[in-house]
């Protein structure tokens, strides 16, 4: 076949505009990682491993669900590669959250945990004007994340993220949250109840899957509990990887049920 020389000029034209919409995903793709590293200056010790183990975990969550809808294993891999980065920015806007309350050796009272709740918020707002998928992404999971599938989570329904009054409001239900904040409303909690706290101890891990199937179509989407315990044993190497010790999660003590925070 002989390519004339408007072919060649409408190949030049597609090549660039390619090359050009590459270049864009890689920037943000490190921008994004920078935002990461940014947050891990707030807590070294623990935030940089939660967040890596979060954005892991949401992952094969989402394969998990993905293969029950039947998804062409293109779009899956495409979906997995920007969940496990956009996830690990879930917490992302705790970086605007007071010391004392962020680092508070303690459980936190109602005022500090109302402050605490808007590090949604302050997170989502990073992603204004977003240009990519990853974006998008990043900004619905940070904003909704701690939403839950009854109605009862928060920030909740508020028409303007950006207006400085926002407050916070009803919370959204069911399949009103994203999907890929309802997974990873999930994996930060499953990965917050088997770990270490300054005020807490980790659960066992026979304890959290207890409290988590407990949770399905409370706090969590019961399709996306499906698709954790499916997944469970890939998630419970991951766990050990993560920890360094595959025993880690198997003998640890009793702590506080359900909270990601």
């Amino acid at each position: 076949m002989t390519f004339t020389e408007k072919d060649r000029v409408i190949l030049d034209y597609f090549a660039n505009n390619a090359g050009a919409a590459i270049e864009r995903a890689r920037l943000t793709r490190e921008i994004i990682l920078r935002m990461i590293k940014m947050a891990e200056l707030r807590d070294p010790e623990e935030t940089g491993r939660h967040v890596n183990r979060v954005g892991a975990y949401a992952a094969e969550i989402y394969h998990s669900w993905a293969r029950h809808h039947g998804l062409s294993p293109e779009e899956i891999k495409a979906t997995k590669d920007l969940l496990h980065i956009a996830a690990m920015l879930h917490d992302v806007g705790k970086i605007a959250i007071s010391d004392l309350i962020l680092k508070k050796p303690a459980g936190l009272d109602p005022e500090e945990f109302n402050l605490m709740k808007f590090h949604t918020i302050l997170g989502a707002r990073l992603f204004q004007d977003s240009q990519s998928e990853l974006d998008i992404m990043a900004a619905e999971i940070a904003l909704n994340h701690h939403e839950r599938w009854d109605g009862r989570g928060y920030p909740g329904k508020i028409s303007d993220i950006f207006d400085p009054q926002a407050t916070i409001a009803p919370g959204k239900r069911g399949e009103e949250i994203p999907l890929p904040a309802r997974i990873v409303a999930l994996a930060d909690v499953y990965d917050a109840l088997g770990s270490m706290r300054s005020y807490k101890e980790p659960l066992p891990e026979a304890r959290i899957l207890e409290l988590i199937e407990e949770e399905s179509g409370k706090q969590f989407d019961p399709e996306v509990v499906q698709a954790f315990l499916e997944a469970h044993d890939i998630l419970l190497a991951l766990k050990g990887k993560y920890h360094g010790d595959p025993t880690y999660c198997l003998l640890v003590s009793p702590a506080k049920p359900l909270s990601a925070d």
